[in-house]
């Protein structure tokens, strides 16, 4: 381990102390929330750090809007709220897996609502870290594993319902640790997760389950597939229509962007998502060009192999843009 490396590995753990010391010390009630859209990372790290609170005593709820796919995390009634527009008078906000400055992808809580004290605890490289107390750490394969590290040193006992979201939000970031994101950290604190009660067949067994409409709709996605840019990059794309058309919901698509990603001999893998208003993209990226990139320069974020972005444009004019700059991307990469 190099100089470098120890110094962050102590950054690191005398940030996730301070955080662990407020948690102990505060009796406020305690709202948790994360990103519109919200994926097994965000959901996963809502209710492991939820429940670990709730076992120290403490007053503590999420608000969100829990995928029909992740319903299975949630077994009390009142582990997810709906989101709010309000908060219990002297409440501490906690955001996990997303910038709390960026309101327009914070769901769950209005902020621009809330004055009082923000925690900020993120993966992203392009948060901002504005927040009353941050932990940002993009060497992290996903936000579940610093709630892991950070429950470890609130001294909560482990057990399933802690351990299983939290399982669940390493599994999805890590594309079940196929993704090069899957590191000697997160595989050690997925151990620490399975020894401590957390059921990897479950999980895996339980996001794998998908409805009728998902596989209607799959046919037309897969219909709408295109390799463009020497075969580099593969897209797709889906419309509010094609939804209707098979009843499916925007959930149902979430999972197809992994999907054509593993098309042989590309690099990159785009999803566009056509809602009528505004079209929203998912980039993957096999490991040489920058996901990250592609959306940043669409106005979105996100991490070097997986990001997103929103365009307020027509979609054969979002559709042109994300391709030039995918092209800008490649053309970086030499490839």
């Amino acid at each position: 381990m190099t100089s470098v490396r120890l110094e962050s590995q102590v950054e690191y753990f005398a940030r996730l102390q301070e955080i662990a010391d407020f948690f102990k010390q505060n009796t406020l009630p305690v709202a948790l929330a994360s990103h519109i859209d919200p994926d097994g990372d965000a959901i996963g790290s809502c209710l492991g750090l939820q429940r670990a609170l709730r076992k120290m005593g403490k007053t503590a709820q999420t608000y969100a809007t829990v995928p029909q796919y992740l319903q299975f995390l949630t077994t009390e009634e009142n582990d997810v709220l709906p989101p709010v527009e309000h908060l219990p008078e002297g409440s501490i906000v906690v955001v996990l897996d997303v910038d709390n400055n960026d309101q327009n992808r914070v769901e769950g809580i209005r902020l621009e609502h809330f004055s009082g004290f923000v925690v900020n605890i993120d993966h992203h490289g392009t948060n901002k870290r504005n927040s009353d107390i941050n932990l940002v750490w993009p060497s992290h394969a996903a936000t579940a594993q610093i709630i892991t590290d950070l429950i470890e040193l609130l001294g909560v006992e482990w057990d399933a319902d802690l351990a299983n979201p939290l399982l669940t939000g390493i599994i999805t970031d890590t594309g079940s640790f196929k993704f090069s994101n899957t590191t000697p950290e997160v595989l050690m604190a997925a151990s620490k997760l399975i020894a401590g009660g957390g059921n990897v067949s479950f999980v895996n067994e339980s996001l794998a389950q998908h409805p009728k409409r998902y596989y209607q709709l799959l046919v037309l996605v897969l219909q709408s597939m295109r390799y463009e840019l020497n075969d580099l990059c593969v897209t797709a794309h889906v419309s509010s229509s094609m939804l209707e058309s098979v009843g499916a919901s925007w959930e149902d698509v979430e999972s197809y962007v992994g999907m054509i990603r593993s098309a042989q001999g590309t690099e990159l893998a785009v999803m566009f998502k056509d809602y009528g208003t505004h079209i929203k993209i998912s980039a993957r990226s096999r490991g040489k060009a920058s996901a990250q990139n592609i959306a940043v320069a669409c106005g979105g974020g996100g991490h070097y192999a997986a990001a997103g972005a929103t365009l307020h444009l027509p979609f054969e004019e979002a559709y042109d843009k994300v391709l030039e700059e995918a092209r800008k991307e490649l053309d970086r990469v030499g490839l």
